[in-house]
């Protein structure tokens, strides 16, 4: 596909309506419609999609608009729709500095809810914010919330956890761990529960190299870990802390070696409840909906883009031929409510009897299945780091970001000693004499502290752009299978139909716009500024190179291996 010529197309068409289609009422739609829905993690990335799609989707009808991706950039797929959706209860805690409300407010004027603002002012009436924090006991509830949550609620899709790889393994524990436990214990209590999912990670079991959609052999009993980090003083944790790579290895990381315990206290309360578990693998911006390239953080593949686009990470450790195991946000939301839905046809009948659960146990009834579903392109749609940056590159010679650092002049190698001296010249180096320059100036001195920071992020990731998996999605496949025509597009869940060069025109615009903060009106602006230091560029390699000539030149005449 010629990418210049999709951003031609993408700047200067007007949106195009390729499909419209009236959907008054589909199986999926009709599962969530008038429900009480209780959702954590819903001031993050895929939290607050799900509470868009929900208000958004869940109604008497919805007018779908297929387009083309580089048609969606920076613009949101128009719906016309009534809300059906009875309430959202939306758990939130403060956070720097920020009470719940005004975490809330924030949440709410965040583009995301554009169309809804716009097309139903009043759509915060369906929700209900309630004081909450996985980190505490009984995730700090009052009890008057969770007698309220216990009445109403009906639906539980948990997508709140820690997701930094670094933090510490108490807080990891507690927060992942055990919040997730004492949301399950408060789902027991409900009523007139109808479903539970739990997000996971495709990485959970990472150190397996085929992952099935299967419950694996925990790292450790995830009730003992529970009550070990309960027991810990101060002395303790800091002990922990300093070893801690060594207790949680082979798992790399804090973050999946609790994912890893989570999805065993899942398997235990499925015996009992309704519950899907759904494992995205590397989550980046979304494809089309609500609106295509957003997204609201710099974890993985969105924190390497963005820092080849602005110049500032020129080498990487990583085998270009690898797959990248990428999948778009909005495909993550759709195989959520959508694996509610099959979750709900297939277990609707076999909820245990009140005397069952209290007694912890199934007498003479057959244990049901919690089903996983790996939502991952590897399979079905695969994708190479090799093509991902070409794509990049080629599309940010087209919206290269106003305020980078330098041009682009990215580079890859799988030798780790090779990378740490490439390190040293194409990081440490330039961040030094940048430095220097800023303190001569009398500025202060910050381009090394910023690599300090791209270094530590890029030993965070290195183990998952280097490693090979293969994900099997059985049930993924099932589940695109089941869904009716009109499920079908409400609720696109189909991998292959994502087209990996008109994405990465959505993604890196969305890039610019939502992280970089950068609107199209600079646009001309920024093309020019590259330019310019593209020729500053290739005349300091003409230098460098020149005077690497004219030593080794003298170096070579003076130890006698040139004769004139």
């Amino acid at each position: 596909m010629d990418l210049r010529a999709s951003a031609e197309s993408g700047h200067n068409n007007e949106l195009t309506m390729t499909e419209e289609r009236k959907i008054t009422s589909t199986p999926v739609m009709e599962f969530y419609r008038d429900k009480c829905v209780l959702i954590t993690g819903g001031t993050g990335f895929i939290g607050r999609l799900l509470i868009e799609k929900l208000l958004r989707v869940i109604g008497d009808y919805a007018v779908m608009k297929g387009l083309t991706c580089n048609q969606t950039v920076g613009r949101s797929v128009k719906a016309k729709f009534k809300i059906n959706v009875r309430q959202i209860i939306l758990l939130s805690r403060p956070k720097k500095g920020k009470t719940t409300q005004q975490r809330c407010d924030d949440l709410f004027s965040s583009i995301v809810f554009m169309n809804l603002k716009k097309d139903c002012p009043t759509f915060i009436e369906r929700v209900k914010l309630v004081d909450a924090d996985l980190q505490h006991p009984s995730l700090g509830l009052s009890d008057e919330s969770i007698e309220y949550i216990v009445n109403n609620a009906q639906i539980v899709l948990h997508a709140a956890s820690d997701v930094r790889f670094d933090q510490a393994l108490k807080k990891a524990i507690e927060v992942n761990v055990r919040g997730t436990r004492d949301l399950l214990r408060i789902a027991e209590k409900i009523v007139n529960l109808e479903l539970f999912v739990y997000i996971s990670t495709a990485y959970s079991n990472c150190p397996q190299g085929l992952i099935k959609e299967q419950f694996y052999t925990p790292p450790s009993e995830p009730e003992k870990m529970i009550q070990l980090v309960e027991a810990m003083d101060e002395r303790f944790e800091e002990h922990m802390n300093k070893t801690v790579n060594d207790f949680i290895h082979p798992w790399p990381n804090t973050y999946v070696y609790t994912k890893a315990l989570t999805e065993d206290v899942v398997r235990q309360y499925g015996e009992l409840l309704p519950i899907a578990v759904v494992r995205p693998s590397i989550v980046i911006a979304t494809n089309e909906e609500p609106i295509g390239g957003w997204t609201d953080n710099i974890y993985g593949l969105n924190g390497v883009i963005a820092g080849v686009a602005l110049g500032i990470i020129r080498i990487m450790h990583v085998d270009d031929n690898n797959k990248a195991d990428i999948i778009p946000a909005d495909i993550v939301v759709n195989t959520v409510l959508a694996a509610g839905w099959q979750t709900y046809v297939e277990r609707k009948g076999d909820r245990p009897l009140p005397e069952a659960k209290t007694n912890g146990e199934l007498k003479g009834v057959a244990k049901p299945r919690t089903k996983i579903y790996n939502c991952v392109t590897g399979n079905d749609n695969p994708i190479s780091y090799q093509k991902i940056y070409k794509y990049s590159i080629e599309v940010g010679k087209h919206c290269p970001p106003k305020k980078s650092l330098w041009i682009v002049c990215h580079n890859t190698t799988t030798n780790k000693y090779l990378y740490e001296f490439y390190k040293v010249i194409y990081h440490l180096l330039p961040a030094l004499l940048i430095d220097t320059y800023l303190r001569v100036i009398r500025r202060t001195p910050r381009v090394m502290d910023l690599y300090r920071k791209v270094h530590k992020f890029a030993t965070v990731i290195e183990y998952f752009a280097n490693g090979r998996w293969t994900f099997e999605n059985d049930n993924l496949k099932s589940l695109r299978e089941k869904l009716s025509p009109d499920d079908q597009i409400m609720f696109q869940c189909n991998i292959q139909k994502i087209e990996w060069a008109d994405y990465f025109w959505t993604y890196i615009h969305g890039l610019r716009k939502h992280i970089a903060n950068e609107p199209l009106e600079n646009l001309d602006e920024a093309i020019k500024r590259h330019k310019q230091m593209r020729i500053v560029h290739y005349f300091i390699l003409a230098a460098y190179y020149s005077i690497w000539a004219l030593l080794i030149f003298y170096l070579c005449k003076a130890v006698g291996m040139l004769v004139f």
